[in-house]
């Protein structure tokens, strides 16, 4: 894979049967090597050998948020995770409280 020299930008062939990179942000132009011409680029997103597994016994060990005692409302579980997000709309500031039940996942929230 090339890059632009001038911007960063990843280079593209400019058209089938051309030999000439081209950069998409800026137009800087170059010639496309032979070696590089014939080279077919292979991709893969993620190996399964580098995903990560959690045992369901230590997720709640993992978890960031706070939690508090409330019931949910799917469940009837009495423990939730709790975050706040800041509503701003035109003259209105509000502030939205989520609630997310530690068991079943359930998400809710509140306007306040």
């Amino acid at each position: 894979m090339n890059f632009c020299p001038e911007c960063g930008a990843v280079l593209r062939i400019a058209k089938k049967g051309t030999a000439t990179l081209k950069c998409p942000k800026c137009k800087y132009q170059e010639p496309l090597k032979q070696d590089e011409a014939n080279k077919k680029v292979n991709i893969h997103l993620g190996k399964v050998s580098e995903i990560a597994v959690i045992d369901k016994s230590k997720e709640a060990s993992l978890r960031q948020l706070p939690t508090i005692h409330i019931v949910c409302e799917a469940c009837g579980n009495t423990e939730s995770e709790t975050w706040n997000v800041e509503a701003a709309d035109e003259n209105i500031h509000s502030t939205i409280t989520f609630f997310r039940c530690t068991s079943c996942g359930a998400t809710r929230r509140e306007s306040g």
